[in-house]
């Protein structure tokens, strides 16, 4: 009896030691800006013979271009060209409720209101919704005795509360329950609050709004100062510390909302078919590829393919949406088969084992290439190590009996 349940010990580490079959990948974030095609479809040829310009000059912006012969066919990825931008930066987290009131006090300052995103001259902010509870007023419902709770839809509904009308109640007449910052609030209004006020009762305790993140952006600190003073004094935010940071980063030439990748993508194929590089590509197939083109499609889990989908058929589309992709984790997040048209750093591809080395794609799954003693000390982390922990004791009684 001993040795069957030494046994059940030694399978059930086995087992929970076995790699899971998906896992988000690490990736390198000029990915975001990036877009990238395996030109796998049967039928399609190449030719690296001819020329291959580094760059492409595109509706007058300049494109990296970095064409490759991987074991599964010709890999072209397209990128925006990195600068590094200096500046001044302020980050804020916290309460933020753009009223209709503090946007008209900020056009009338000059502010320019676009979606998420606010300009004062040069300084630019972008606001993030950080709410979880709801997207759209549609999300949100009232709740209570006198319907005077304001909260997510399906869950409002079972609230209950003392039948007890309150005279501030009335205050409601003038405002509605909607979607704040991404939690279901009474909507602020300079008409709501001051009605709640006269009756003794504090906004802050009726009005919800969910964390807002916001992140200035100016040339010039002191004029990222001033814009930020602005932006607070006009949102009613009056107890904040500015603080205002001088750094520099490196980002896209571009803003990738403002350049179309699909456009860029059909261009470059366009081009390249041009120049007898590649071979056997339709228009039709130039157009489906561009369709699916968007700045962030590259690198080993998201780059577009010929690939099957999860209805059984074949079509250009990112790998990460086919059927059954083999996503890969990176150990010291390196790249998957990448190149610059001379050199490979690994030729292994999606669903194979091949090309495998330090510092590229671990593929899950499929086999590890040899580890050195740090991997392995490594890999006693997880379920297994629990599992086995979890056993000893009971092992231990076992001995002693």
């Amino acid at each position: 009896m001993r040795r069957v349940y030494s046994l059940l010990v030694v399978v059930a580490f086995i087992v929970s030691m076995l790699p899971a079959q998906s896992v988000g990948a690490c990736f390198n974030p000029s990915d975001l800006y990036s877009v990238e095609v395996l030109l796998n479809k049967p039928g399609v040829e190449y030719n690296l013979s001819p020329a291959v310009p580094p760059v492409m000059e595109i509706e007058g912006k300049t494109f990296l271009l970095r064409v490759w012969n991987g074991s599964k066919g010709l890999h072209v990825w397209i990128g925006i060209p990195t600068v590094r931008h200096l500046g001044a930066y302020w980050v804020y987290s916290g309460t933020f409720i753009l009223t209709s009131d503090a946007l008209e006090k900020l056009r009338a300052l000059g502010w320019i209101v676009n979606g998420s995103k606010l300009i004062k001259g040069n300084a630019t902010f972008r606001i993030t919704d950080q709410g979880w509870e709801c997207k759209s007023d549609s999300d949100c419902a009232t709740g209570g005795c006198s319907g005077e709770v304001c909260g997510r839809k399906g869950e409002v509904e079972k609230i209950v509360t003392p039948c007890v009308y309150a005279p501030w109640y009335e205050c409601f007449q003038l405002t509605s329950c909607g979607c704040v910052n991404g939690t279901c609030s009474w909507k602020p209004n300079p008409e709501f609050e001051k009605c709640l006020r006269s009756h003794g009762v504090d906004p802050s305790k009726v009005i919800r709004a969910g964390p807002t993140g916001i992140v200035g952006k100016a040339p010039d600190p002191e004029d990222l100062r001033e814009a930020v003073e602005e932006l607070l004094k006009a949102t009613g935010i009056n107890c904040t510390k500015i603080e205002v940071q001088s750094r520099s980063e490196e980002g896209p030439a571009y803003d990738t909302s403002e350049v179309n990748a699909s456009m860029v993508m059909m261009k470059v194929l366009e081009e390249l078919v041009a120049r007898g590089v590649v071979r056997g590509l339709t228009e039709e197939d130039i157009e489906e590829i561009a369709e699916v083109s968007e700045w962030g499609n590259a690198g080993w889990n998201s780059h577009i393919g010929w690939y099957e989908t999860k209805n059984g058929t074949y079509a250009w589309i990112p790998y990460d949406e086919s059927k059954d992709p083999l996503l890969v984790r990176f150990v010291g997040c390196g790249a998957w088969d990448t190149g610059n048209g001379s050199s490979v750093v690994s030729t292994g591809e999606p669903g194979t084992s091949e090309g495998l080395q330090h510092g590229t794609p671990e593929h899950i799954g499929s086999p590890r290439p040899s580890s050195s003693v740090s991997d392995s000390v490594k890999a006693l982390c997880g379920p297994g190590v629990i599992t086995l922990l979890s056993l000893w004791p009971l092992m231990i009684v076992r001995r002693r009996k």
